[in-house]
């Protein structure tokens, strides 16, 4: 009944704060408008972020204590919220952003004390432990890293909701495997209960057309934080820490591929890992001739699969190193897929196709 209790009240109060804030938001302009690469209809208020923020906080809140500090979670979240607010009303510099991200991954590994200590043995052999400074850098970079990787998934309408609700729900399904029953599987349920809520107003489907709202930057950074914590949390502190590393990341495989592929494209191109591009998965899906509703299905399709992949590995015990090299293989078959995804045009009904005009303005 405490995580029903507890996922009811963070959509609820998710619900409510987003209708609270949109005359609030259009007041004070903080709103985003169609225009360069980007093409939705209409101005959109830039609210979901706070209103996650606000079901989230409030509702960790009014939980008792379930062996971990709670305070420096939602102040660092709180963080992420604020300077995503400043960046999705006055375009911050990607240098501030980043320090302050770091800052906020910081606050998380100190104050909660989640580390990456171990890493199993994703090369076969002895499991790789990490030695005290390298464990805290590695955090650091890993946390800052996943605040990344879901901002850049954050360019079509419902795209970073359902890849971040995809991830809790295989995170809270390892937790409970490993015999987890509050804690880390109640901040699941809480932040993923959040996320249906905000998702209510930014699937891309008609009926919420006229409430529709979107994340912004507060909404993305704020969730990939979250979600990096509780990926540390069921591998390194779960009851008896049985998930392997491996298949933790298996339940942010999209993401993560999302993030190295821009990376390397980018630097094999001479250009700057923050410079935006148009070549994101959602981008190369609408290139190829699909229309936003069919991307959006065939990514969050391809994410359910790949979670399910690490749940099933999970469950048969395969050994790290095969899991690992299984990840990185799928990963670039993934990418490959994106880049040659014009098939699939040819199997859809023509409501979800564009016409190859407009497929060519979206990229």
């Amino acid at each position: 009944m405490e995580l029903v209790s507890a996922g009811l009240a963070g959509f609820t109060i998710t619900v409510i704060a987003i209708f609270s804030l949109r005359p609030l938001a259009l007041s004070l302009d903080l709103v985003d408008r169609p225009g360069g690469r980007k093409t939705h209809h209409g101005i959109v208020p830039l609210v979901g972020g706070l209103a996650m923020f606000l079901g989230i906080s409030a509702t960790i809140g009014l939980l008792p204590a379930h062996g971990f500090e709670t305070g420096p979670l939602i102040g660092a979240l709180a963080l992420l919220a604020v300077i995503g607010l400043l960046d999705d009303r006055f375009a911050l510099s990607h240098w501030m952003r980043l320090l302050v991200h770091m800052a906020a991954a910081l606050a998380l590994v100190t104050g909660t004390g989640a580390l990456v200590r171990e890493l199993g043995n994703p090369f076969g052999g002895q499991s790789i432990v990490l030695s005290p400074g390298v464990d805290m850098a590695f955090t650091l970079a890993l946390i800052t890293a996943a605040i990344n990787a879901f901002n850049m998934l954050d360019g079509m309408d419902g795209l970073a909701g359902v890849s971040a609700l995809v991830a809790l729900v295989g995170l809270g399904a390892l937790a409970r495997l490993d015999g987890a029953t509050g804690g880390e599987l109640l901040l699941t349920v809480v932040i993923g209960a959040s996320v249906c809520g905000f998702l209510l107003f930014n699937l891309p489907v008609k009926a919420n057309r006229r409430v529709r709202c979107f994340m912004g930057d507060a909404g993305s950074t704020l969730l990939g934080a979250a979600i990096a914590w509780l990926c540390i949390r069921v591998s390194q502190y779960a009851p008896r820490t049985g998930v392997h590393p491996a298949t933790i990341l298996w339940m942010v495989a999209m993401p993560l591929y999302e993030l190295f592929w821009t990376v390397i494209r980018r630097a094999v191109r001479g250009r700057s890992p923050m410079r935006a591009d148009a070549e994101h998965c959602h981008h190369l899906l609408m290139r190829a001739g699909l229309s936003v509703t069919a991307a959006f299905v065939v990514i969050a399709t391809l994410e359910l699969a790949l979670v399910a992949m690490g749940l099933t590995l999970h469950a048969m015990q395969v050994p790290d190193a095969f899991s690992f090299a299984l990840l990185i293989g799928v990963g670039v078959l993934s990418v490959r897929f994106l880049y040659n995804a014009s098939w699939i045009v040819r199997l859809l009904p023509g409501t979800r196709r564009v016409p190859s005009r407009m497929a060519k303005s979206a990229s």
